[in-house]
């Protein structure tokens, strides 16, 4: 639908579309035809209308319902106001019989009276009152039903005044009147009156009743009669608006700009942790019952070589992420005030412990749990809108600033200027490196250094160890120069000549009470021993190796291995690990150059390299040993058939699976692989060639293929599509649509449209129609001036779906703003005039 300022642009909306065809048929040459200049054009008008004549036939419906409950409630109360005159006219007829006929009914009822005084028996009585009636006693004849238990008599009397006794054979009319048989005929006479007095003021009240219902009827009969012909004349289809990834999850966007994802059940909880949750991203979570998983996407910026570096979050994002957390757990409905925790994003597994499980939506948390402080529980729903050019999103690019960001910017932007400088240095350096020695400087500096070494002994046996260590291995290396070994003695000696007594100081501060203890006890126990015993003895234990090799995690210090296990390592790797560029080398030139050019891929622009790792040396013997070269032809080729139609990680397996499919069935069956039933995958260049042939297929009929994402393409996070939306807009703006959000109150602080919401007992539903009720309402007492953007701004708000609302707004609330009670009480007399019309 349209708003309602714009009207209705389709020029056949009074017509009924029946069919839509490339080119007019035969058959249907005689009937009226609409043409248009492409077959997109017509097929896209044909079922916009087709949906707008749906719409239009539910305004009808609505229509014809509106006036058929405004007949029912008319005919309801007339038949209230016709049952009671006819009540009036019962009652005041029995009351004028039993004054005219008064002397016999009060003999019948003396009758009765005394019948039952002597004790007589219901049955009795009722015999003795048809064998008077046999015997026609005028007294009995009166007599139509005894209703004893209930203290009645029916009599039959008949209305002598209506008689017309011009006819002698006609009799007069009887009328069964229920009389009392506690109280005369007068008696009675006065109860029905006082009845008929009654039912005729019940009469004037219902009347009256009835007037104030039917006017109030009629009254919404005409609006809904109003609306039903304002859609009928501003039916038109728009199209539908973006929907973004994130809004199927709850969701808000943080003070400087970072996008925070929850989910709302089990299933989104595992969708979003499997699927959107990066490195670098936060996971968060809070120990309450229902409290949903949380995450807060990081931002990223894209490098000068290309590569993307996270950026750290900001402490105001992982605050509002906790708020958000705390408020949609059970927290909210308790109005308990807790915190949450974040972690990073690899300490979040799916993997459990040992004989334990976890079910769909649940994670296991690994390491250090970061609680952030207590926060209140106060969120708030607000409305942003979608921007629709880029000078509107320039105007409201800094909304959401991020100042922390600015700065670790600048410090990222310096940190790649310093690497770039040295990384032109050694490039600029390099050809004097060997005659000035500082081709020793640079290989030195990417080994571990000793003062990068965490302490954690209080004793300096690690560097003395080293010291040796490194020096026998100077003797054992000399063609070293003696400029390096010296520089190797003064690095190792550094920390040597650090002082022990504060090392030590610190590790025995660090050390628990037991671990202390248990040190007491070692060197109560190892007394006898000195250093020199102990080294030798660890030596001994680690197979002459230094006994810190890689013992401790974050430790700098890795012994080197000696000659002889160097040697041993190539011997190994000599016998265990064949070259297979010096297998390919003895087979037939078109052999190899077909295996070749299965593996050959580009290693820099403009050249490429054959990466014969891929095989193993042990399927090219197999295909080395085959019987002839046509087959060993035969299965090269069908290798390099199989790269170009599909997707092959593992060569050495596919080569050798076609080798024994020769020697088994012969060079004949490839063939039959090679028919096959014509399916095979599509190569890249296959479907990039279709799907420009198809964009041109649609570009001739006018149609762009594209999922409005080409602004978005490169994006390294999600600060491209955030910047669209805007919770401020200004009449300059072209503004597309509205989306609704809920969010920590805070947050909202700078949205144009907003309430806050707190811990309260309004449902969703009530609560999302009193909040657009808010945003939408004109003010009273105030200058009816407002400027184009507002109403703007709130015919796009009445656009919003209701169920859109009740998934944003949070659930049990208290509505606190502006005009909220006058609200509440506007819907109030809303109910109270509902319950007064029934």
């Amino acid at each position: 639908l349209l708003p309602s300022n714009v009207a209705n642009t389709n020029p056949h909306s009074d017509k009924t579309l029946l069919e839509f065809q490339p080119h007019l048929l035969q058959q249907h040459k005689e009937q009226q035809c609409l043409k248009y200049s492409t077959f997109a054009i017509a097929t896209d008008e044909f079922f916009s209308h087709l949906s707008s004549q749906k719409v239009s036939h539910r305004a009808d419906a609505a229509e014809a319902a509106a006036r058929e409950r405004l007949a029912k409630i008319q005919a309801d109360q007339q038949r209230r106001v016709d049952g009671l005159v006819k009540e009036q006219e019962r009652w005041r007829e029995g009351a004028q019989l039993v004054e005219a006929h008064a002397e016999d009914i009060d003999r019948a009822l003396g009758v009765i009276n005394s019948a039952l005084e002597t004790g007589m028996d219901w049955e009795a009585l009722e015999q003795l009152v048809s064998v008077e009636q046999a015997n026609e006693n005028p007294i009995a004849l009166l007599i139509h039903a005894l209703k004893l238990d209930k203290d009645e008599v029916v009599m039959a009397l008949p209305d002598i005044d209506n008689w017309d006794d011009s006819d002698p054979d006609s009799l007069p009319p009887i009328h069964h009147v229920t009389v009392s048989i506690k109280d005369s005929a007068y008696g009675n006479a006065r109860t029905m009156f006082a009845q008929y007095r009654a039912s005729k003021e019940k009469e004037e009240k219902t009347m009256e009743a009835s007037t104030v219902a039917l006017k109030a009827a009629e009254a919404k009969a005409k609006q809904q009669l109003a609306e039903a012909q304002k859609q009928k004349q501003r039916v038109q289809v728009m199209p539908q608006r973006k929907v973004y990834w994130f809004e199927k999850f709850a969701w808000f966007i943080t003070s400087d700009n970072y996008l925070v994802v929850a989910g709302k059940d089990a299933q989104q909880n595992e969708q979003l942790v499997k699927k959107y949750l990066r490195p670098g991203d936060a996971y968060l979570h809070a120990e309450v019952h229902g409290a949903a998983t949380c995450i807060l996407r990081a931002k990223r910026r894209r490098r000068k070589d290309g590569r993307t570096q996270v950026i750290p979050l900001s402490d105001q994002a992982l605050r509002d992420a906790g708020t958000f957390t705390i408020c949609r757990s059970s927290a909210w409905s308790s109005k308990m005030v807790t915190s949450a925790y974040w972690v990073e994003s690899h300490q979040v597994s799916k993997t459990a412990p040992t004989g334990e499980y976890l079910t769909v939506g649940s994670f296991m948390i690994r390491g250090r749990k970061n609680f952030l402080p207590a926060s209140s529980l106060e969120m708030g729903l607000g409305v942003l809108f979608r921007l629709g050019d880029d000078a509107s999103i320039a105007r409201h690019a800094n909304d959401r600033r991020d100042f922390a960001l600015l700065e670790q910017e600048q410090i990222m932007a310096q940190e790649d200027e310093m690497q770039q400088k040295d990384e032109i240095l050694p490039e600029t350096d390099g050809n004097d490196s060997e005659s000035n020695g500082e081709g020793e400087d640079e290989d030195d500096s990417d080994k571990p250094h000793v003062d990068e070494e965490v302490v954690e002994t209080p004793d300096n046996e690690v560097e003395q160890e080293l010291s040796e260590k490194m020096e026998a291995t100077n003797v054992l290396d000399g063609d070293k120069d003696e400029a390096s070994r010296s520089k190797d003695h003064k690095a190792v000696s550094f920390q040597t000549n650090a002082p022990p007594p504060k090392t030590g100081k610190k590790k025995e501060k660090e050390l628990s009470r037991g671990k202390r203890a248990k040190n007491r006890r070692a060197k109560k126990k190892y007394s006898d021993q000195d250093e020199e015993d102990r080294r030798l003895a660890m030596m001994a234990l680690q197979g002459g190796e230094s006994s810190k090799k890689g013992k401790k995690k974050g430790s700098k210090i890795i012994a080197k291995d000696s000659e002889m296990q160097q040697k041993a390592e190539q011997a190994a790797k000599q016998l265990l690990v064949r070259d297979s560029k010096k297998i390919a080398d003895n087979l037939d030139e078109s052999v190899k150059d077909i295996l070749a050019a299965c593996v050959t891929v580009k290693v820099t622009k403009g050249s490429e390299g054959v990466r014969w790792n891929k095989f193993d040396a042990e399927v090219l013997e197999l295909l080395l040993e085959m019987d002839s070269l046509e087959e060993q032809r035969s299965a090269a080729n069908r290798l390099l058939e199989l790269t170009k139609s599909t997707r092959i990680d593992n060569f050495s397996a596919s080569l050798a699976g076609i080798i024994r499919t020769i020697k088994k069935h012969g060079v004949q069956s490839l063939s039959n692989f090679n028919q096959g039933d014509g399916k095979q995958r599509k190569t890249k260049a296959e479907k990039q060639a279709e799907k420009e042939a198809w964009q041109e297929i649609l570009a001739e009929d006018g149609i762009v293929d594209n999922d409005g994402d080409d602004d978005l393409a490169g994006a390294v996070d999600d600060s491209a599509e955030l910047a669209q939306l805007t919770g401020k807009p200004t009449s300059g703006d072209i503004v597309l649509n509205a989306i609704p959000v809920c969010a920590p109150y805070h947050v909202l602080s700078q949205y144009k449209y907003r309430v806050k919401l707190t811990p309260g007992s309004v449902k969703r539903g009530k609560a999302s129609k009193q909040c657009v009720e808010m945003f939408t309402r004109n003010e009273e007492g105030k200058k009816n001036v407002v400027d184009e953007g507002t109403k703007r701004d709130k015919e796009l708000i009445k656009l919003v779906g209701e169920n859109e609302w009740v998934q944003a707004m949070i659930g049990d609330v208290r509505i606190s703003s502006a005009g909220a009670s006058k609200v509440v009480k506007k819907q109030k007399s809303k109910g109270k005039g509902g319950k007064s019309k029934k």
